[in-house]
């Protein structure tokens, strides 16, 4: 929930796009399932399925449109580091504590990536590379963190289809195959 606040405080154009490409998703969703079952209807538990989905995958979306935006401050935070160990002597080499300190003056100007990586050891960099090291390092984490909401968000899109496929209102004959059952006879025939 807190990545949640942080997001919405910070990148507000996150949560909109976050909450847009879901809504989307799921309409698109529930077009392609009713496109593949034509001569079925959606239940109650279909719309609550897609809502319950709708929450999940706004969650997730979210977070990865957040992730997004801090792998786009890499360039402004390399230019910060750079600028903070500009005095710093060449040969000096950062341990530990060192590169902490760095990344929590990094989380002061950019809160999101303080959320993100909680920890910097950089133990051996010097003033040279240190900046491009620390920008790498948040890159990379970066992207497994956004494979994994990605990950997350497929796994929550197959199980709603599936749950709405088989919360459905199959007609006889209807479904994808398009077969017809044969008429059954009224006692008016």
């Amino acid at each position: 929930m807190g990545a949640l606040l942080q997001i919405l405080y910070y990148s507000l154009g996150s949560i909109f796009l976050g909450i847009f490409l879901t809504v989307a998703g799921v309409v698109l969703m529930f077009y392609i399932i009713k496109s593949w079952y034509k001569n079925s209807t959606f239940t109650a538990i279909s719309f609550i399925v897609g809502g319950l989905l709708t929450i999940f995958l706004s969650v997730q979306m979210i977070l990865l449109c957040g992730a997004v935006t801090i792998k786009g401050y890499g360039d402004d935070v390399e230019e910060f580091i750079n600028e903070m160990v500009a005095t710093v002597p060449s040969d000096v080499v950062f341990d530990r504590e060192d590169s902490q300190q760095i990344l929590d003056n990094i989380s002061r100007e950019w809160p999101l990536v303080g959320y993100f990586v909680g920890g910097a050891d950089f133990t051996g960099h010097t003033p040279a590379d240190i900046a491009l090291s620390m920008v790498d390092e948040l890159q990379s984490f970066m992207n497994k963190y956004i494979l994994r909401r990605a990950l997350w968000s497929l796994f929550f899109v197959l199980a709603g289809a599936f749950s709405v496929i088989k919360s459905m209102d199959i007609a006889r004959g209807g479904g994808r195959r398009g077969k017809s059952q044969p008429r059954r006879r009224s006692f008016e025939d």
